[in-house]
């Protein structure tokens, strides 16, 4: 640096401000006093001492790392560095962390329990539950009485207010509370109707909210197997119940948003689904009815009904034909028998007798084998038709392996332009239908064997 050349303002800041950062970390001791937290999230405040005053700054995100901060008027513990605010000149400590006087070691305790149950697996993403949509009930772990319990309430009851409640007492602050908290995570989570359970507590000091800082409260909340919601303290107070439980909410009336759905937003939902679902229905039935009533009209399904109708007129005619041959056959008999009758007037009544019985039985036996002979050959004839009809059914020939292809539109495709690639087709096979898209076609050509299609 040369003494005669002068400087600017800023560039002797800056220099100040380089030597003061080559100062390195430092732990501070002293009052905290004109605590300000501006809208940006910045904290700026003093610390003093009975000889000293020096300005003080923690930037927003060390400020939530911090949780709670302790109150103006108490004696602090600040781990930071120093700089200078060039605009003014003025040198200052930037803080990294605060604590109120004799807490620095509850946050070695926090931060050694958090590292050594992180390890173990309680934290891990993968073990957390989530949230059922719609809870039979909720269970509230939480002191009676409490703040937090009126507000997760009032909470729960704005958003549903059916919603059953199930609360488990407990003390939340003091050296019998995790003990109770634990007991009361554990009945909750062997209700039979809770679905869902929080565990609450107002904001406080890090002594207030140690108890959720317990072990035995963060294995209670990694063991609990219904969904679990930690909502203890303020938004930048942080336990480590919150890093095992399933979900945190800022504050308990968070916690009643998170655990229950709007009950008028379900039931406009329902009616929502149940227009869509009438709608839906609707359309598949109008569309089943039109391809029922196509089908119909299709003569290669409707013709084998009629042609089967046809066949059972004709035999209806030939048993009338037979029943006309067999009543003609019986007639003829009883001619011949009267004729036989009168002719035994010539001859011997007991010969005619017996030549007449004889020829009797004779025209029976005629008459029996030529009915039996007309049936047989009747029964021949339409088991002859019924095998022709069926080999001319558009069914058998589906039944030996080939399918009927249709359109969207209903009609038969019996070219490839009537099926381009991306179009939706209808395949009736001897057991049902497929549902087809056609993704490419093949022209066969002269010569060509047959080539299949791919559809999906």
């Amino acid at each position: 640096m040369e003494p005669d050349r002068p400087l600017t303002v800023a560039t002797l800041t800056q220099r100040i401000g380089l030597a003061l950062e080559d100062f390195g970390p430092v732990l501070v001791q002293g009052e905290l006093s004109q605590v300000k937290v501006a809208p940006s999230g910045h904290l700026y405040a003093t610390l003093k001492d009975s000889a000293a005053v020096i300005g003080l700054v923690m930037w927003r995100s060390a400020v939530v790392r911090n949780g709670a901060l302790p109150r103006e008027g108490e004696q602090v513990l600040v781990r930071g560095a120093l700089s200078v605010y060039g605009p003014r000149g003025q040198y200052q400590l930037v803080a990294t962390r605060i604590t109120a006087q004799g807490q620095g070691d509850l946050a070695a305790r926090f931060e050694a329990l958090k590292a050594r149950l992180e390890a173990a697996g309680l934290f891990a993403d993968e073990r957390k539950l989530p949230l059922p949509l719609l809870p039979r009930a909720v269970g509230i772990a939480t002191a009676t009485g409490s703040a937090a319990l009126a507000d997760l309430l009032h909470s729960i009851r704005a958003r549903f207010p059916a919603m059953p409640v199930v609360i488990a007492p407990c003390l939340v602050q003091g050296a019998a509370a995790a003990g109770q908290i634990a007991a009361a995570i554990g009945r909750l989570d062997l209700h039979p109707l809770v679905d869902v359970i929080v565990v609450a507590r107002g904001g406080g000091s890090i002594e207030d909210l140690w108890a959720f800082n317990e072990e035995l409260v963060v294995r209670a909340l990694a063991a609990c197997t219904t969904p679990i919601v930690s909502a203890v303290g303020h938004e930048t107070d942080t336990t480590l119940a919150d890093f095992a439980a399933d979900l945190r909410a800022k504050t308990p009336t968070a916690a009643g948003e998170l655990v229950v759905p709007v009950a008028a937003e379900l039931r406009q939902l329902c009616r929502d689904g149940e227009a869509r679902l009438g709608e839906l229905k609707d359309g598949m039935v109008a569309a089943m009815r039109g391809h029922l009533a196509g089908l119909a009209k299709h003569r290669a399904l409707a013709g084998p009904g009629h042609q089967l109708a046809l066949r059972r007129q004709r035999l209806d005619e030939q048993h009338a034909r037979l029943d006309a041959v067999m009543a003609g056959s019986l007639e003829d008999g009883r001619a011949r028998l009267r004729l036989a009758q009168a002719r035994l007037g010539a001859v011997s009544p007991a010969r005619r007798i017996a030549s007449a019985r004889d020829q009797l039985v004779a025209a029976t036996r005629q008459l029996r084998a030529a009915a039996l002979r007309r049936v047989e050959r009747g029964a021949e004839r339409l088991a002859t038709a019924a095998g022709r009809l069926d080999a001319l059914s558009p069914l058998a020939v589906i039944a030996r392996g080939y399918s009927v292809v249709r359109s969207d539109a209903g009609l038969l495709v019996r070219r490839l332009d009537q099926a381009p690639p991306g179009s939706t087709i209808d395949i009736r096979v001897s057991d049902g239908r497929l549902r087809a898209q056609v993704l490419t076609t093949q022209p066969q050509r002269l010569n060509e064997p047959s080539a299949g299609y791919d559809a999906s």
